[in-house]
């Protein structure tokens, strides 16, 4: 598989909201320490508040795609609401959706042509329970004609959701490329048909996959994202720390308290390692995640910075984040061990490091 996404909510604060994700749909919130192992959570309601995912790039004909996340939904108002919204794009009319209704049952939707929802299929009521946490995955087994839907909940595909054959995947009005996943709500089209009031939805642990690679690439089951957080000095230490007086106390905080400490610089190819904590309550790693909060203090703009992964050895990144002047939360997974070229081992993060590099 490729990670797309892999974001525990953990090191968010509300107004870097837009940054962690690619948008917000409504005015959703940021909890503190009601999640799972106390990681911070995003409180939807599933209509008009939630959260896109970045872009998954996921071609038509192509891979597949697999969401996950935990969903708490606490109580229920009315109608139905949405846990997830592919190709909404908000406002557009070709659109696959997984919907709870007010019974407990999880509904597949799909909204095409004229707007108007369909429920393609819909499990027993009560299958979802109100007040507890439930880890849902939803599987998209190719965008095509002959592609199908699949619903995990808590690590077991729901009876009467498994392989649902969904005609409208090869033509989801995102286009070729499948741009939005909307998480915590649903897009206002099938909002307009299944109006949720008032239902509290508590989200963490958000993920996205496709189904490319040799290894992995089936749906992850129950998971939870915990942080590892900068706790030593790593291989490189070539920024300059501000307001700590090594490099690692000044990125440590959870949230990020944006200038009061911080590490600095203005000479590309400079690198800065940090040694991690060790995860806490996990039997195995699917995906690790590089989560910084950034910004330039030039108008000129042009710097960019690389967020990556050291083993004390060297140090691995992937790609370039484009820094503008106010704070932005960027999230760089790896879906495989970069030292290794193989599926990540729990054992893999002992000496674990995340490293930055200013690229320009």
């Amino acid at each position: 598989m490729a990670a797309l996404f892999n974001y525990s909510c953990n090191n968010i604060v509300t107004a870097s909201l837009p940054g962690a994700y690619a948008s917000i749909f409504g005015s959703p919130t940021v909890g503190s320490g009601d999640g799972p192992q106390g990681i911070n959570t995003i409180h939807c309601n599933g209509n008009t508040e939630g959260v896109y995912l970045p872009n998954v790039a996921i071609n038509i004909n192509g891979n597949g795609l697999i969401l996950g996340a935990g969903f708490d939904v606490t109580a229920f108002g009315s109608g139905g609401t949405g846990l997830y919204s592919i190709g909404s794009n908000l406002g557009l009319t070709a659109v696959i959706s997984l919907v709870l209704g007010a019974d407990g049952s999880l509904q597949i939707v799909s909204t095409s042509g004229s707007g108007n929802p369909t429920v393609l299929a819909s499990s027993a009521s009560g299958t979802f329970t109100f007040g507890n946490r439930h880890e849902v995955e939803f599987i998209i087994s190719a965008f095509s004609s002959s592609g199908t839907a699949t619903v995990n909940l808590d690590g077991v595909p729901v009876t009467n959701l498994i392989t649902v054959a969904v005609s409208n995947l090869a033509s989801l009005q995102d286009g070729a490329t499948i741009h939005s996943v909307l998480a915590g709500c649903t897009n206002q089209e099938v909002s307009s048909g299944f109006a949720a009031e008032s239902t509290p939805i508590v989200m963490d642990s958000t993920y996205a996959f496709d189904t490319s690679g040799s290894f992995c690439n089936a749906p992850v089951g129950p998971a939870i994202s915990v942080p590892m957080i900068p706790n030593g000095v790593g291989q490189e230490s070539s920024w300059a720390p501000n307001g700590a007086a090594l490099g690692w106390e000044c990125i440590s905080e959870i949230p990020p308290d944006g200038d009061t400490t911080y590490i600095s610089s203005d000479t590309p190819t400079q690198e800065e390692a940090c040694a991690l904590s060790a995860p806490v309550g996990i039997s195995g790693v699917y995906c690790v995640s590089v989560i910084g909060d950034q910004r330039q203090d030039t108008s000129g703009g042009g710097r960019t910075i690389e967020l990556g992964l050291g083993n004390g050895t060297t140090r691995s990144y992937v790609g370039a984040w484009g820094l503008g002047t106010t704070y932005k939360m960027n999230t760089t997974p790896f879906s495989e061990n970069p030292f290794t070229s193989s599926a990540w081992t729990l054992g893999a993060m002992t000496g674990l490091q995340v490293a930055a590099l200013l690229a320009s």
